[in-house]
Formats: structure tokens, sequence, C-alpha cells
């Protein structure tokens, strides 16, 4: 059997795939052709791609369940109060509740009465006017104990439950959970403890609480006087310091947490009254510990109390009703601001009345009540002011503005900081005062409050009745669940233990372990003592050490253990007082303090537990159960539960307070892989190696992974045993279990079953499988974040600089996402090697230089690169910048240091020379880096693969992961071109590269074996005491495999000769290839959830049968499932026609396809066949089309381009970065433009829209009239191409000109004289059938 591997370069979107022999060659075979065609067989190449639709994550599904579900509860606690209320209300008005239901019909739909409230119009006006808003008539009822309508009562209680307030803040308010000054004093409290106190538990310029802060803070003054104001209680405290950002916050204001936390490299704003507080603040305690997490969680206490305040601001200290009356002085001032200001309008804006109080477009008054979601209270404001600010007589108005109390609105977004208790004492004294009438309202109260305070605890989950995976509810009884009986129904401990389990990931390394919390006391050792091993420190003969176990012991017991942050500082002082070295310096491993802390355990102790239980080896699981149930359990009193179960022998203060502790977020490994797997031969577990790996001449300090991967160590032999995968699971279960997103692991399912398809077609397995796989995607707002954080960056550092570069030409955020512009600013506008000024103007004639030679290491990263007039002046090409350009620009450099416009690691890659340059070790580690795939995700691919086709009695096929960069770095030196936009076809190109670099690795360095190939351990042992230096040497060989194209020198056998390169240049030449995009029965939403306004048309989906679109509007577009080919007509004149099946649809359709069809208007009408969404259609002219929609087709052709035109397309992809050499190429190859454009309306004009001559003249029309910049032109060329790319139609503009593209709409028709095309899931085999026949 000839031997051949399977190439996988596996991305979110895509997998490209190859079936290849030892000699590069591609395998070909003829494929028989099944179904009514003419074809019988074609020949076919190995090779391909598969396409399908990115995983998505749940955040958006979950945000929609969660909205939804959150509108089922408020109808069903109507639909409850409406049953109390039922039998009382009958004797009343039996029709009040129809009139309610029906009330959003329009007048001549309604069956009743067309006034919803009494039936009258009369009774109507006059409640209107007693009661302008709901909240007059709440108020009403709460404080007048005189007998009201039961309809009005109604409608109040229903108010009161249908917006019933937030439940952050457990059991009755207390001063605690909503005085300004109260939750001041807890916030100073913790303040104090963590930036005012000292190791000895003494504190420095502590900061006393003063009552005179409630006034300031709950003042009208402006919120910037406010913190001015605040922040002269505290005199030692400076005007932009750490108190100061959060009394910013506090008002309202945005705070910058570079001026709280000095390590932060770059400047980050935060704003409590932002919708994204909580992302911004996860990932800012990211970067600096979340032991500052209950810090912003007590100065947000603040500010929600200063604006409850605000809310409740009522003049009237005896109402029973404060929410209300507070909410109806607002309504009153509103009307009297409005009237006066309307006034001054009309005196002095007459020309601009229209466009505030009328236009619902603009900013003003109209939109800010008409058009809320696009015009909120800040861009209202926003608005005005610049309408009136230079205007006489609008101080009063302006100075409303700055105090944020001009025409506020009953409804904003503030008043989700209502706990739900506000509300309750209203309820509770409407009906405290109309119980004395309606004494059913007495009766029930316990239910009317039950449906006010009640709601499913998050740790129930879903009130599925089981069979859901969404669901783990466990019941005591069956039955329908309400909020009275919830508790008699649902077992809530077990439910939680449910939750527990539910909630706990897996270990990416023992995947049937679950891992431990963040802030487990255990993973927290383990994140000290990892780090730990990276620092070396100058002992006193000036060698550089590493720490003895012993010494990292001492360091933990006596630093981490006191001190909750330990710095660079700190350290290098322990180890003077303490280790007596008395020129202690630390080298490297830290900056300016340590990444990982022991906060856990100094948060524990200031609960009460005593260091001596803390210590305690016996002691350390019921701690781990402890800290699982403070990260899973946000709620109190669940929180309280749980740990009672616990037994623990804590006093009630401390179990108080534990209770109230709260931690977030889960670790990456359990705890069996830190503490229980042992190494044979020394029984020792990885967190004894990081606590102790001594040895001779220097200690070894392996971190985790170097551990795992040491041959000498069972670790990963342990591991991997773990690893064993059930032979039952199903493809999907196997990736699910793995750890990484939804994108990626689609990627991984759809691999698995292309491999399949192969290894059946081949008829035996292959002898490798070679793995590359893509980074996962960034979210698409990573570019607009970048962007302005670069700008604060270079604004504050140029400052600090003194330099006027910003003043003289400012620039854009997103200006700043060109790289040599950013790195123009970054270097004060200077060549990083010379000195020299650079022209801003000229930047396209500059270089980016890579201070690691990219021979050596793949890292285009800013901290790699650096911008310059010419890559020479560095000196060696292959080496750092020489000697002489460090001794003339290290100056310069400290300087960028030192404001932070240059980074730590960068300012050591460039002054290396300073210490020999780039020696053999580094060089090697270099080149590792680039040869050994070390992410988990795709270790965890190949131990899959590695399992499904391998068995225990033998082990033949080999499972290769390898690196992107091995690929790229192949294609640049060979000149095999990459350009994405052009067509798919670099997704299979990928995977054959990976196959011939891979197997010539294997080839030329048989060594490699073991960091290649999954599941071997070395084979070949190095002998004697210098096994590092055979290490070295080992990888400094594989640096020439990275060279010229000169292999001459290699000092093994055969590699690279023409002969190869010639085939594998044959090979990617070739022009045939299978493309297939996944086919799909769609799932999900019945249509766009937007609901559109009413619409002349019959283009809207009713919101519900029975209603008119043309009166109640709809929604757009109905999601289309599947599609049906269907025959109907007399027998003589039968059609054959493609219909889509909508969510709506499906049901009654799939019930009885034929009565469907007659209802629909359709005569004797037979389904013939179902399709799938993207379903290939190819007609008689090799155009080829997706069905896609209910009425779209897509393009379905590949774009072919010859080899001259995609390496302009390469360099103009590249245009902004290309170096000197390669811009001179790119202007002499100016005039393939036109060969380019040529070749586009050939394509367009046979694939895209055959015959259609207009795209033509518009492009060459554009080409022949352009005259934009280099720049420009290089994105017009590849924007060109959206016009040939497979998929759907976009308009573009080319040169200046705009190219319209009509999408296939309204064309599903089109396709029945086509061929059908059903491909397997490579594409290697085909089904093809004639629609019509």
């Amino acid at each position: 059997m000839k031997k051949y591997s399977i190439g996988l370069d596996i991305g979110t979107n895509s997998v490209g795939w190859a079936v290849v022999d030892d000699n590069h060659r591609v395998i070909k075979r003829r494929m028989n052709v099944q179904g009514n065609t003419h074809h019988s067989s074609v020949k076919k190449n190995f090779w391909g791609v598969r396409l399908f639709e990115e995983g998505k994550t749940a955040q958006d599904t979950r945000l929609k369940r969660t909205t939804r579900r959150r509108y089922t509860r408020r109808n069903n606690r109507l639909r409850y109060l409406q049953a109390i209320f039922q039998e009382e209300m009958q004797g009343i008005d039996q029709n009040f509740f129809y009139r309610l239901d029906e009330s959003f019909k329009v007048i001549e739909e309604k069956e009743y009465s067309k006034y919803p409230i009494f039936a009258t119009l009369e009774e109507e006006v006059d409640y209107h006017k007693k009661f302008p808003t709901i909240y007059h008539l709440r108020k009403a009822l709460a404080d007048d104990n005189t007998k009201y309508d039961l309809r009005l009562v109604y409608l109040a209680i229903a108010h009161i439950l249908k917006y019933r307030g937030h439940f952050l803040i457990e059991g009755d308010l207390e001063a605690e959970n909503s005085s300004v000054l109260e939750t001041f004093k807890l916030f100073l409290e913790e303040y104090n403890d963590l930036f005012q106190q000292q190791a000895d538990k003494t504190y420095v310029n502590y900061l006393k609480f003063s009552n005179h802060i409630e006034d300031i803070l709950t003042s009208t003054l402006s919120k910037t006087k406010k913190t001015e104001q605040s922040l002269t209680l505290y005199p030692s405290e400076k005007r932009n310091g750490k108190l100061m950002q959060f009394l910013k916050l506090i008002v309202g204001l945005q705070g910058d947490a570079k001026n709280i936390f000095e390590d932060l490299e770059e400047s980050y704003k935060l704003q409590f009254s932002k919708e994204d507080f909580d992302e911004d603040l996860e990932e800012l305690l990211s970067l600096v510990g979340d032991e500052y997490a209950e810090l912003f969680d007590k100065a947000r206490n603040v500010y929600k109390a200063i604006e409850l305040s605000r809310i409740i601001s009522t003049s009237d200290t005896k109402t029973g009703a404060k929410l209300s009356s507070s909410m109806i002085e607002k309504y009153e001032n509103h009307q009297e601001d409005l009237a006066r200001f309307k006034q001054f309008c009309k005196q002095k804006l007459e020309k601009e009345y229209y466009a505030i109080f009328s236009d619902e477009t603009q900013a003003g008054y109209a939109g800010y009540i008409n058009n809320s979601s696009k015009v909120n209270q800040e861009a209202f404001y926003k608005y005005i002011k610049g309408k009136i600010a230079k205007i006489e007589g609008s101080e009063e108005f302006l100075d409303k503005i700055e105090r944020e109390v001009f025409l506020l609105k009953q409804r904003s977004f503030h008043n989700g900081i209502i706990p739900h208790q506000i509300h309750l004492s209203e309820l509770r004294a409407i009906i405290a005062n109309q119980g004395q009438y309606y004494a059913f309202l007495l009766d029930n109260q316990e239910k009317l409050e039950t449906l006010l305070t009640f709601r499913i605890p998050y740790f129930v989950g879903p009130l599925a009745n089981g069979g859901s995976d969404f669901s783990w509810l466990v019941r005591k009884e069956s039955g329908s669940i309400t909020p009275y009986n919830f508790y008699d129904k649902v077992n809530k401990s077990e439910s939680a233990v449910n939750f527990i389990e539910k909630m706990t990931n897996f270990d990416t390394y023992l995947p049937k372990e679950k891992v431990l919390p963040k802030h487990s006391l255990i993973y927290e050792k383990y994140m000290v003592l990892n780090e730990l091993t990276k620092v070396t420190y100058i002992d006193d003969r000036g060698r550089e050490l590493n720490f003895s176990g012993e010494d990292k012991e001492r360091i933990f017991e006596e630093l981490f253990k006191k001190e909750r942050r330990v710095t660079k500082n700190k350290l290098e002082a322990y180890l003077q007082q303490e280790l007596q070295v008395e020129t202690a310096q630390i080298k490297s491993g830290i900056d300016k303090q340590f990444n990982a802390s022991f906060g856990t355990y100094h948060d524990l102790i200031k609960t009460g537990i005593t260091a001596t239980f803390l210590d305690d080896e016996e002691n350390e699981e019921v701690l781990e159960d402890i800290i699982k149930v403070l990260t899973l359990f946000k709620n109190r009193e669940m929180a309280k539960e749980q740990l009672d179960k616990l037994n623990l022998p804590f006093s009630k203060e401390t179990m108080k307070k534990l209770a109230r502790r709260h931690y977030t977020g889960w670790a990456r490994f359990s705890q069996k892989l830190l503490t229980g797997i042992r190494d044979r031969n020394t029984h020792k577990t990885i967190m004894d190696f990081l606590m102790e790996d001594d040895g001779s001449p220097r200690h070894p300090n392996r971190n985790l992974m170097q551990l795992i991967n040491d041959s000498r160590l069972s670790f990963k032999e342990e591991i991997e045993s773990c690893q064993e995968i059930a032979d039952d699971k199903v493809i999907e279960d196997l990736v699910q279990d793995l750890a990484g997103s939804p994108a990626i692991k689609r990627g991984i399912t759809q691999s698995i079953k292309v491999v399949d398809e192969l290894i059946s077609i081949m008829g035996y397995p292959p002898q490798r499988i070679i793995i590359e796989m893509a980074r996962e995607n960034q979210i698409t707002s990573e570019g607009k974040k970048k962007s302005a954080r670069r700008k604060k960056k270079i604004e504050t550092g140029l400052k600090e600089l003194g330099s006027q570069l910003l003043s003289e030409y400012p620039v854009s955020n997103e200006a700043l996402n060109k790289d040599k512009l950013f790195l123009y600013y970054l270097q004060n506008g200077k060549d990083m090697y010379t000195g020299e000024s650079l022209d801003i103007g000229r930047l396209n004639e500059y270089d980016i230089d890579h201070i690691i030679p990219q021979s050596y290491v793949t890292d285009n990263s800013i901290e790699n690169r650096v911008l310059v007039t010419q890559k020479g002046n560095r000196g060696k090409s292959d080496d750092v910048p020489s000697r002489e350009v460090v001794t003339s620009q290290k100056a310069n450099w400290q300087r960028l240091l030192k404001v932070g416009l240059l980074g730590e690691r960068k300012f050591d890659n460039l002054t290396k020379a300073e210490r020999g340059g780039l020696n053999e070790g580094d060089k090697a580690r270099f080149i590792n880096r680039q040869l050994v795939e070390t992410r988990q995700i795709t270790k965890n691919v190949a131990q899959l693969l590695h399992h499904r086709y391998n068995h225990a009695e033998q082990s033949d096929v080999e499972v290769v992961t390898i690196k992107s960069a091995l690929t790229s770095q192949f294609r640049k030196t060979y000149e095999f071109y990459k350009v994405r936009e052009v067509n798919d076809y670099h997704h299979a190109h990928d995977a054959y590269l990976a196959c011939v670099v891979a197997n010539t690795l294997l080839k030329v360095y048989p060594n490699l074996t073991s960091d290649l190939v999954y599941g071997q351990y070395r084979k070949v042992k190095l002998k004697g005491d210098n096994k590092a230096t055979q290490e070295k040497i080992r990888y400094s060989n594989l640096m020439k495999f990275f060279g010229e194209v000169n292999k001459e020198d290699y000092q093994y056998g055969d590699k690279w000769n023409q002969e190869d390169i010639t085939r594998v240049k044959k090979v990617m030449n070739s022009r045939q290839m299978n493309i297939v995009k996944k086919v799909e029965i769609g799932s999900g939403e019945f249509y766009d959830s937007t609901i559109y306004k009413k619409d002349e048309s019959d283009k809207l989906i009713p919101v519900k049968r029975g209603l008119n679109t043309k009166k109640y509007g709809g929604y757009k577009k109905s999601q289309s499932l599947y599609f049906a080919v269907i025959t109907h007509g007399k027998n003589i004149k039968r059609k054959t026609e493609v219909i889509s099946i909508n969510r709506m649809d499906k049901g009654l359709f799939e019930l009885n396809s034929t009565k469907f069809l007659e209802n629909k208007g359709y005569v004797n009408p037979k389904l013939i066949k179902i399709l799938p969404i993207n379903t290939l259609f190819e007609e008689s002219n090799g155009v080829r089309r997706l069905i896609t929609g209910a009425d779209e087709l897509q393009k379905g052709n590949q774009f072919i381009v010859s080899n001259s035109i995609l390496k302009f397309l390469y360099l103009a992809k590249r245009y902004e970065n290309l170096s000197k050499e390669e811009r001179e190429v790119f202007i002499e190859s100016l005039d393939i433009v036109h060969e380019l454009i040529e070749r586009v309306i050939e394509f367009y004009e046979t694939y895209v829209k055959p015959g259609d001559k207009s795209v033509g003249v518009l492009l060459r029309e554009a080409y022949k009239n352009q005259k934009n910049s280099l720049e420009q032109l290089s994105k017009d060329v590849i924007n060109l191409l959206t016009i040939t790319r497979m998929g759907t139609s976009a308009n573009i503009e080319f040169l200046g000109v705009k190219i319209p593209q009509k999408r296939y709409r309204r064309q599903l028709n089109n396709v029945i004289n086509s061929v059908m095309i059903f491909q397997s899931i490579t594409g290697l085999y085909e089904t093809r059938y004639k629609l019509g026949e």
C-alpha cells in the first residue's frame, strides 16, 4: 500500500485538507458521480476546503433568552394578579380585563369599548386629569385611606408588580446597604486596608471618615464640584491620585484606573453608569488582581446610594410613597422647565425651534422624548448646550444641565438602581388603605407580596421538566410550579448541588477532572510558585542565581502570607534582611511586582479564620470547599446554607463575614494535576517541584509547562493515560468535552468527519495526520479598543517627554491602527537606530525592522518592531542591533522607556548586543518556539485523533502538530503567496504545505518525532552531563531549515532539491479543488427579532397570527429553515417550483405537506425534494449558485488568478508595511492592475452576472481616470475582489467610482433548469440531479 499523509488546516469557519504522498504529490482519482445527468465520473484531486458558518458563543442567544423569560414572567405575574382580583372585579366590571388585554389594538378591531379603563369617555378623561401619570395614582392610593375604584387599585398594583425593581439588596433596606453615609464608610474602610495599611497592620495616612461627605455627595452641586469638595476632606490626597479616581466614579464621572494602579501601561477608563462597566472591570481585575474587586463593589454601592437618594428626593416627608412622590415632583419640574425653555427658544432660537421640539432625528427634545433608544440624556444635554451656550439668558438652563436635573424623565436608565423593597413599601401602604374596603386584598396580602418579592434563584435554573441540556432542576413533586408553591415543588439544595456540577469546567490536561476556583488557595499558591521559579537575583559574588527550595518556602511563608502584594522592592529588602544577601538585586522574572498573590489567604484572615487553621494541611479540603461555595453562590442566603453544611468550627461573626464574600472565575487546572499525580521516580507532585527543584550548579526551577514536557519526568505520560477517550462517544460529544470556544470546536468536528471520509475512500489509514490550527478570531470591538488605547498611550508618553509632536501632527484613533504611524509616534518621530528625524509625509518610504530577526522567530508584535530609514542601520542582519547602535541610541531608548513609549521587553531586546547579542541558546529557543505547538486545544485535538485512528494492538498513524509559522516561512521563502480575499483555495494550500513541511522536517530530523508527533517520547537518549548543550545544538541545526534556498550545507541526507520545489509549485498551481459549503437544515429564530412600524406593503410578517401588519407592524425577515421542490397544477400544465419553509410554517408543513400547500393556493401539489440551506446548483454555462435565503441565491464559483496577479495582490494587501525593496517591486508591477481588472470583468460576465456589461464599463472608466494615491489603490484592488468572492453580493467603491452589486433576489425558481449537486463532506462523492427532470 502506498503511504500517504492527511494535512488539516483547522479554522473557525473552514477546514482545509489535503491527501499527499511521500513525494509531495496530491493523490488523484477518478470518482463516480451518481444521479440523472450525463456525468458518470470525474477526475479529482484529493484536496479541498470544507466551509461552514462560524460557531457562535452563547452570549447573544442567552441575552435574548433572558429577555424573553423576563417578559414571560412579568406577564405571568399579571395573570396571577388578575386571578386574585377576578372574583371581586366580576361584580364591578366584567369586561375590564378583556379591555386591558386588547388595549394595544386599533379602535376598529376592538371587541369591547375603545376606552380601556372605564369604558366611557367622560370617566377616562376625568381619570387622566386626576392622575396624569401612574405615579400620581400610586401616591394617592398609598396616602389616602378613602375608598377608590377597584379598577384603579388594580392598575396601581399591576404597575408595581410589572416594574418591581432589582434584587441586589437582600433582606430589608438598611443603612449599610442604602445610606450614602454608611456605604461610603464601608468603602473608606476597604480603601484604607488596601492602600494605607502596612505589613505590620498599622496604617500610613489613615483616611478618617467624615459625616460631611453625605452633605456634599447628595447636594445639587455639579459632579465635578462634588469631587473637588469631597477631596478637601482629605488634604493628604492628591488631586489626581487614587482617592480622587474613586470619588469621580462615585459621583458618576469617568475615572482612570492608571492613576490608581501605576503599573498599568496605558490609561484605563471606567464609569459606573456605562452598560459595559462589568466587562471593563473584569478586564481590569485580570491585570491588577481580584483582591480589588470588593473595593470597586463598595465604591459602586456608594454611587447607587447617591443615585437612589436623587430618585427618592421628595420634599413630602409624610408620604407613604416616597418613590411615587419623587416621580411626581420630577414630572412637575419637567413641565415647568419645558414651558420656560420653549418660551426661551421662541424668543432666542426661533429658527432652531422646529429642530429642537419636532425633529425626532435630531438630539433635541423631540428625539430625547420620542427616540430615546438613540438619544439619551447625555446626547440631549450636549445638543442643547451646543445650541444655547453663548446666548444671553441661558444660564438657568445651563446650570441645570451641569447639575443633571434639567427635563428629567420619569422612566430612565437610572431607575434600574431602585431596589424592590421601595416598591414593596408602597404596595403595603396601598393594601393597608384599600384593604378596609376590599377584604380580599388583606386575605391575599401574602400572595401579593410574594408576586413582588419572589424570583427563581439562579442556582435552580430553568424550570424545564427534565430532558433539557440547559436544566438541572430537582423536583420534590410533579405539577405546575408557581411563586406560591415553589419551595414545595422544588428541591432547592439538590438543585444547588447540580448547579455546582453544571457550572464547573473540566481541566484542559485532565478532561475528567473539574478545575479549581480561580481563588482556590491551592491554585493561588501554584500561581505564586510558578512565577517565583522565573525570578533570578545577583548574589554578593556577582552570580545570577535562582532561588532554592528553602528560599522559596521562606519567601512564600514570610512574604506572600504577610503581604497581599509583593513588589520587587519588598523582595530585594527581604533578601537583604532575612537571607543576608547584602547587594541583593533582582535580575529577571519580575518587573515591579508579582502578578500573582496569595490574596484569598488574607481575605480569610480578615473574616476571623486563624492563620493556624489556614496553615494546617488537614484543613486543605474544607478550605477548598469553602472557596468553591463562595465562587458559585453570590446569594448570601444560599452561600450561608451551603457553608452550614460543612460544619465549620467558626464563630457566628466569621460565618456571617464568609457568606458576604463572593469570588468570581475559575482556574485552568484541577487539584489532581497540581497535587494529585506524582512522578514515578521522585514521587513528587508538580506543586512539590515548583516549591523545590534544586540542582547543581544551578537550580533548574522548571515551571509547570517545563515539568509536564520534561522527558525525564513521567508527568506527560501520566497525563496522557488520564486522557483515554470512551470508544462509544460520538464525535460531537468528544469535541464538546474539549476546552475551547464554540467557534474552534465546530472546525474540529468538521475535521474529524473529513478524515473519516478520506480514510474510507483510501481504504486504509494514513501514515500521518498533520494538523495546523488557526488562532481564534479576536472580537470585532478589539480593534476600536486597541486604537483608543494606542492614542492614550502616545498622548501620555509624549506629554511626559515634553514633545510637541502631537500638536504639530494631530492624529485620530482610527489612523493609529496603521503600525508605521503608531511606531512613528512611539519613537517620537525618530529613527530607532540612528536618532534621525523621520518625515511623517514619507512613512511609506521607511522600513519596519524586526529586532529579533524573523529567521529566528515570527513575532510581528509592536514589541519586536521598529521604524527605521533602512534596515542596514542595525548592523548584522542575523542578529539584534549592533553594540555601536546601542551605544549611540541607548540614552534615547531609556527616555522612551521611562515615559512608557517603550516596553521593558523591547528595551531588553534592543540592548541585547551589550550582553553579547543572540547566542546559540537564544536562537535555539526561538526556533523551538516556532516549531513546537504549545496550545492545549491543539494538543487535545491531536490526542482525540490519535485515539480515534490508533488501537491498543497497533499504533501506526502518527498525529503531527505543526505551527502555522512554519508554513508561513516556507511560503515566504518560495513565494507561494496567500491572499485570503482571492478565493478559498488557501485553506487547502495550507493543509498541503503543512504536509510538505512536516514530512520533510521528520525526514531530515527524525529526532523531532518527540516534539511533533503526539504520544511519542524521546527515543534518542541524550548522554552525559551536557544534555542542555546537546538540546541547544539539536534545535540550532534547524535554523538552516528556515534559511535561503541553498541547502547544500545540511548535515543530513536529502532535503529540498529543485525537483521537490518544482513538484510543489506544480501542485500549488493545480486548478481543480473540492470546495464544499456545509448544507444545513436551519434552526433557531423564527425571524429577525426587530419589530418594524406598520407598513402599507405586505412584506412584513405578523407579530402574532391574525394581526394585520398594515395596522400593527411586524417582522421583516423570516428565517428559512430549508427549501422544498414541489410540482403543482393540472397534469398537462404541471409546474416545478422551489419554495422556502420558515420556522413558523415548519410544523404545519411537516405534519401534512399536501394540505399545507393546498392552503397556500397550489393545485394538486406534490413534494419532490427537500433542499437544505447552501444546496449547490450548476447551470449549463458553468455558473454556480447556492440557495441561502427565502428569496436569495449566492455566488458559488471560485475566482482564479495568475501567480503574477497573486504576487501583486499580496504586496497590495501589505502595502503599509512594505520595505523599500518591496515597494519598488509593487510600483514596477502597477501595469498588473489592468490585467486584474480585465480578469475580474471576465469572471463577472461569465459567472456573476452573465452577459451584464455595465460593471465592466464602470471598472474600465474608473481605471482610466484614476488619480488615487498608491495607498488608496492598494486598498481598492483588494476591495475589488468583493465582486468575485463566493457568497453574497455587496456594493463597492473602486478608485472613487461606486460599483453597484445587486443581490440575487426573488430568483429561487431560476434554478429549476439547473443541476443540483449534492456533495459529501469532502466533495469527492457527488450526486447530480437535473431539477426539471
